[in-house]
């Protein structure tokens, strides 16, 4: 029986967030963090790859949202984009030195920019050729799209957009100093250091991909979004073989070569444990 009646059965968009994608993503999700705790010397490999997944992701609903979709759509989307935040294990929520960190300072800035034109326009504009009478959901607790959420939304987005500018610069600025760095180390032996782990990242790390996938399955049940479920649509099978292949690969690499028993420093609230 449908949970959400008054709109009935939605068509969703598989190639976006079909099951296999779903699944791709949330293995990443977990291969990261294993990744920032196990072999940080991988982590950018890891996200450069899974931040190229995402952008397609995005793109997809991008532009869909430029001819027709439901309000529904990007709001899914935009929870599934939040999950890849989740490789907060380190001393550091990004490297803002690599390309990895310019590439997600990047990309933050354009979801967050689309976030904001969702949340002012968008959400009006798609919301006039839904089904009348329909109470789109888009929170726990069958939150409406158009109530208190919204409003939410909104402030959320724009400080995203802000903090994701100033990431820009940050980068810039990291990247001159590690260039510098580079010149300066060409002459000392590198020093090898203890992988760092940040307690109160970890938690928040598990802690948010648990709420993502939580969200993001509770939103396509509650709004009746149908048509997801196959993978015979080819775009969900990149994503899906990538997530599997990620996860296998890290799981692989901790079991084989012991890695869960190489030391490493704790560090709680910034304090050496």
């Amino acid at each position: 029986m449908s949970t959400n009646s008054t709109c009935g059965p939605i068509m969703g968009t598989p190639d976006i967030y079909g099951v296999g994608v779903r699944i791709g993503l949330y293995s990443q999700w977990v291969a990261t963090l294993l990744v920032t705790l196990f072999a940080p010397e991988e982590e950018e490999t890891f996200r450069i790859v899974n931040l190229t997944i995402q952008t397609s992701i995005f793109l997809g609903i991008a532009v869909q949202s430029a001819t027709e979709t439901n309000v529904v759509e990007p709001i899914i989307v935009l929870f599934l984009m939040c999950g890849s935040l989740s490789s907060l294990t380190g001393n550091r929520i990004t490297n803002f030195s690599h390309v990895s960190g310019v590439f997600r300072a990047l990309f933050y800035t354009a979801l967050s920019a689309y976030g904001v034109w969702y949340w002012f326009e968008g959400v009006d504009r798609m919301m006039e050729t839904q089904k009348k009478g329909c109470n789109a959901i888009a929170f726990f607790g069958r939150t409406r799209v158009d109530g208190w959420f919204r409003k939410l939304g909104k402030g959320i987005s724009v400080i995203g957009l802000v903090i994701s500018i100033c990431l820009i610069g940050f980068c810039a600025v990291a990247l001159w100093k590690r260039f510098q760095e580079r010149l300066d180390a060409a002459m000392r032996r590198p020093r090898r250091q203890r992988p760092q782990v940040e307690i109160a990242f970890l938690v928040l790390s598990g802690g948010l991909i648990a709420f993502s996938i939580c969200i993001v399955e509770y939103l396509i049940r509650v709004n009746d979004v149908d048509g997801l479920q196959g993978f015979d649509a080819v775009g969900q099978l990149i994503p899906f073989l990538i997530g599997i292949l990620e996860l296998t690969s890290i799981g692989w690499k901790i079991l084989i070569k012991g890695l869960f028993m190489r030391k490493r420093c704790w560090f709680l609230l910034g304090k050496h444990l």
